[in-house]
């Protein structure tokens, strides 16, 4: 075999990945809107601030909490029902989230909105967060509600894809290509999973028609690119 042939072997071996920060034809067809331009964070802005704090910053081509201090990042707009996708990359032994429905009327986003859980997964001694990982409460699942898998998530490192779909009651949350929780929460099943989590009796979670997309600032480094959402 010649160079040339060669060449053109590992080229057609080699997966093509949809380049950052950019709507693949299908998703533009199927009217999907980017939420990050990949240079700066309009759009944006900290929790309850007219602007994004400074260590919310653009990195690597992706929104990026360089350190904590900077509050949780939402967005401008508040949505109701959406299809929403992005990918993000956790660092060792970090922990982030991403929130929805959020308001703005409490101290916090998550007294209101509830969380799809970012971790960095996989069990190792010394991990910060263990009390988190032997709940179940790793990247992918719905956060102290119905636990995820370590197998869904990709190594500390590399970029993993969310998917959250929301419509009415009713949520379905992906993690590279799986679903880790599809629920109606105005059932019963779902509603004793809520009464055995921490949110049991909070008065204003999950009860929010709309708003804001929340990148919630855990102190450690995260980041997100490729963000884009579909009103439903």
């Amino acid at each position: 075999m010649n160079m040339k042939s060669l060449t053109l072997l590992l080229a057609l071996s080699v997966p093509a990945f949809a380049a950052p920060n950019k709507l693949t034809p299908e998703e533009k067809k199927e009217g999907f809107k980017l939420l990050f331009n990949g240079k700066n964070l309009k759009g944006w802005r900290t929790y309850k601030q007219e602007e994004p704090k400074e260590q919310w910053k653009v990195e690597d081509d992706a929104i990026t909490l360089t350190s904590g201090g900077g509050g949780d990042l939402i967005t401008d707009k508040e949505y109701t029902d959406f299809d929403f996708r992005c990918e993000w990359k956790i660092s060792k032994q970090g922990n982030s989230g991403i929130m929805w429905r959020s308001t703005e009327e409490h101290q916090y986003p998550w007294v209101s909105g509830p969380e799809y859980q970012v971790l960095d997964s996989f069990k190792q001694d010394g991990h910060k967060y263990t009390h988190e990982t032997d709940k179940g409460n790793i990247a992918g699942s719905f956060y102290d509600i119905i636990p995820g898998k370590e197998e869904w998530s990709k190594p500390v490192g590399e970029w993993n894809e969310t998917r959250i779909v929301v419509k009415g009651d009713k949520i379905t949350l992906y993690l590279n290509g799986n679903v880790t929780a599809d629920v109606d929460t105005t059932t019963d099943e779902f509603k004793q999973l809520l009464g055995k989590s921490k949110f049991n009796g909070w008065e204003h979670f999950n009860k929010a028609p709309k708003g804001h997309i929340v990148f919630q600032d855990h102190g450690d480094k995260v980041q997100f690119r490729t963000i884009r959402i579909k009103s439903l």
